[in-house]
């Protein structure tokens, strides 16, 4: 049922992105939070994200689903968004992410490499 209503979600969650996405400001934040499927124990039996999601590690544990990754301004304006498989390492995604005009982009330790 999730896949099926999955595609006509998309497009609204993305228009409303656009509208409310703010300018880079020169002083910008990047950090990741989990978006929890379903519960360690019932991973073997999930079945509507079990192309997609995947088994991560957060700073609370392991856990099966998705990363929202985010870059704020300091203003607290959302300047890019991105979700990526639980996986996927922090520092994946923030390349594909950061503009030009982002003179200070500022992380945790999760991000060195």
């Amino acid at each position: 049922r999730f896949l099926e209503l999955m595609p006509t979600t998309v497009v609204p969650l993305c228009s409303y992105f656009c509208t409310i996405r703010s300018q880079p400001t020169g002083i910008e934040f990047v950090d990741s939070t989990s978006i929890k499927v379903c519960h360690n124990l019932r991973i073997p039996r999930h079945k509507s994200l079990s192309g997609l999601a995947s088994r991560g590690k957060g700073t609370m544990g392991w856990f099966y689903g998705f990363k929202l990754h985010l870059i704020v301004n300091h203003k607290g304006g959302i300047v890019a968004a991105k979700i990526t498989p639980a996986n996927v390492h922090d520092t994946q995604p923030v390349s594909g992410m950061v503009v030009n005009s982002m003179d200070k982009l500022y992380a945790d330790k999760g991000y060195i490499s």
